[in-house]
């Protein structure tokens, strides 16, 4: 007979799962459109996980909870002490702008990544000599002939001033800043810490998190991404942009009462658009203003509020007042030396996804930011569409170098690395088992970046190759859930681990070969501030 704790978990995660799936229908419904204008063939991704997963286990979360759960939806976690699913009510937002001496609760939208009880190499302000064995992943280097994609980041790194950008799209295997959040902390303890970089204005946790700041949010805001448009070509350098309303504002500062970075914060960049109908902003550094204007004007255009504050900071604030303001995202960093490592990850996407960007627009918005670095990491939600089903999937090379080509395309002399989707499982007849297409995916991947240019590092065979996924799910405690889509946080550092160790070999290579002999680029600062139209999208 089962126990009151089973019965109860049960019924809370039933409960807890019809609800989210009922609020999310209209979205799934949408993404389903997308899906189909695109060429795919397999259902959208709810369909996909009530027809492939398995029956919940403990230590999963409810399908999609974390990705569809509307706006004050409790959230489900798992309780450490009794092991029972638990409801979380959600602090209710004010409705009011918080003043100066508001106390700002932190509040984490994602679960910080475990120490990974596998790994057998902890990160280190030491080089590696060579690549640990973090089991069950398999130790990968980079694929990057004579240095050639990674030189500008490599060149970045051994200047010893001043910040290592790197720009990390992805999908949702990234959104939630687990493989990137560790590759960012073991690269800023190394070689000294950026800062967050880049954060997504608004945090909609429906979309991206960062589980190292906590935030605040007042007011409903809106939030368009490229999966769903509606942003008029406009989604930022992120590919998110998040309106808020008249009065709505969003505080960060380091999560649960941590400092945002280990190094001092001296810069701040506010990215939000310009437009008609528009209120104003406003922004304050630990309580103090830096700057505020009107964001009404006759077009649309892209514009930032840039501040260095020589004393640092620890808490930011903004928000729109007297009418909507959209935001594009917030920059923290420190004066270096240091890395960056901003996580660009948007659930959902595809190649094909970055067609809805306004291309003058992202571009100029990746121009500003300067990467030296564009990493791209790009499939998993790709591998139901007709061209990676037949023969050895060339077809679907085309759409992804249009991909690889457009980000690239504000940073053209900017190193370039691709990293390949993570295992992925179907179940034939209820065995489960990597899915045909992920090979042939991987396969294109590689002679893409071959043909481009850039590093290349292959996340698949870094876990293990075919079966990885169902391996992965029966570790205890599991390093992927049963959707055979998803890897656990402890499974994203693991995958992340293997990726930092990758780049910091390479670096070494890099040095001992004689890299750092030549010059690096000294690229012109842009003008920091400006307004700069961009033409409307064709209809």
């Amino acid at each position: 007979m089962p126990s009151e704790n089973q019965g109860l978990r049960s019924l809370i995660v039933a409960f807890a799962t019809a609800g989210a799936f009922a609020a999310a229908a209209s979205v799934v419904a949408e993404v389903g459109k997308r899906r189909a204008e695109e060429g795919y063939i397999e259902p959208p991704p709810l369909l996909l996980v009530v027809a492939e997963a398995a029956p919940w286990r403990s230590g999963s979360p409810p399908p999609l909870w974390r990705v569809l759960a509307p706006k004050g939806t409790p959230r489900v976690v798992e309780d450490e002490r009794t092991g029972l699913v638990v409801a979380a009510e959600v602090e209710p937002e004010p409705e009011a702008v918080p003043t100066q001496e508001a106390a700002v609760g932190p509040s984490n939208p994602g679960d910080a990544a475990p120490a990974d009880p596998v790994a057998t190499a902890a990160p280190s302000a030491a080089a590696p000599t060579s690549l640990p064995t973090r089991a069950p992943a398999v130790p990968t280097p980079l694929i990057d002939a004579d240095h050639r994609g990674m030189i500008p980041f490599y060149q970045a790194l051994s200047r010893g001033t001043g910040l290592a950008r790197a720009a990390h799209y992805g999908d949702s295997t990234i959104a939630a800043d687990g493989i990137t959040g560790t590759v960012r902390r073991r690269l800023q303890a190394r070689f000294g810490d950026g800062g967050p970089g880049w954060v997504d204005a608004g945090l909609d946790p429906r979309w991206s998190a960062r589980p190292d700041l906590g935030t605040k949010r007042t007011g409903e805001w809106e939030t368009k991404s490229i999966l769903l448009g509606g942003g008029n070509g406009r989604y930022g350098y992120g590919g998110v942009v998040s309106t808020a309303p008249p009065d709505g504002s969003l505080t960060i500062t380091g999560a649960k009462g941590a400092k945002i970075s280990s190094g001092t914060l001296t810069h701040f960049e506010l990215w939000y658009q310009v437009g008609p109908g528009h209120g104003a902003f406003w922004a304050n550094l630990d309580g103090a203003s830096v700057g505020g204007a009107a964001a009404d004007a006759d077009a649309r255009a892209d514009t930032r509020l840039v501040s260095d504050v020589g004393e640092g900071y620890s808490k930011i604030a903004f928000g729109a007042s007297g009418g909507p303001v959209p935001f594009y995202g917030v920059v923290m960093e420190t004066a270096g030396p240091g890395v960056v490592w901003d996580a660009l990850g948007v659930v959902g996407v595809g190649s094909r996804s970055f067609n809805y960007f306004n291309k003058a627009h992202l571009a100029s918005q990746v121009e500003r930011r300067r990467p030296e670095l564009i990493v791209i990491q790009l499939g998993g939600n790709e591998l139901g569409i007709p061209v990676l089903q037949r023969g050895d999937g060339h077809e679907y090379a085309p759409y992804y170098r249009a991909a690889v080509d457009l980000l690239r395309s504000g940073a053209p002399n900017a190193g370039c690395l691709i990293v390949t989707p993570l295992d992925q499982g179907t179940r034939e007849g209820g065995t489960p088992m990597t899915k045909p297409a992920v090979k042939r995916q991987v396969a294109v991947q590689q002679k893409v970046a071959a043909e481009a240019g850039c590093a290349f590092w292959n996340a698949f065979e870094a876990m293990g190759g075919e079966g990885a996924i169902v391996a992965w799910g029966k570790r205890k405690p599991p390093l992927a859930w049963t959707d055979l889509l998803h890897l656990s946080a402890a499974g994203q550092d693991l995958v992340g681990q293997g990726l930092a160790d990758a780049i910091e070999a390479g670096y070494d290579d890099w040095v001992a070969t004689g890299g750092p002999d030549a010059a690096p680029p000294t690229p012109a600062e842009p003008p920091r501030g400006e307004v700069l139209p961009i033409p409307e999208p064709a209809p």
